[in-house]
């Protein structure tokens, strides 16, 4: 997991990059409202969503395996939580249509604050849990999660 501003994204060898650089730079990301826009094809696309935070408790644990997350908080603030894949219980199977696994939220959970302006990166295989309210206060999050392919 990585975690930073976004303006720092180039200090790090993230794929696709200066493709995100590049769509950000031309892109008003506090209008857009499109359910997904590729970018370039399915090896790299953009989810926009718009939602309130809420309890950890309320959320799953998800990994991924062939996409990694670029998550882009635009507004708003949330906590995103990661775990250790091993002390997590499934709750599914892993859906190669939707690329995602569930799990149940077990120990050793790490909580981070990702707020406006700030990404997280999650590689495949990463257990996390978006979405959280900081504080156990719900706040409003616009946000943008960068799908980009890593695996086969």
């Amino acid at each position: 997991m990585i975690v930073d501003h976004i303006n720092n994204l180039g200090r790090y060898n993230v794929p696709s990059r200066k493709e995100i650089a590049r769509y950000l730079a031309a892109t008003n990301v506090v209008t857009l409202v499109v359910p997904e826009t590729e970018i370039n094809g399915r090896d790299l696309f953009v989810r926009p969503s718009s939602y309130r935070t809420k309890n950890p408790d309320e959320g799953k644990f998800e990994t991924h395996r062939v996409y990694m997350d670029l998550q882009y908080v635009v507004q708003g603030a949330e906590i995103m939580e990661t775990a250790p894949v091993d002390v997590l219980e499934a709750l599914t199977e892993y859906d190669s249509s939707k690329d995602c696994q569930f799990f149940k939220a077990g120990k050793d959970i790490s909580r981070t604050l990702v707020r406006a302006g700030e990404f997280a990166v999650f590689f495949p295989g990463e257990a996390h849990r978006p979405c959280c309210s900081p504080e156990n206060a719900p706040s409003d999050v616009k946000k943008l999660v960068f799908k980009v392919r890593i695996g086969v």
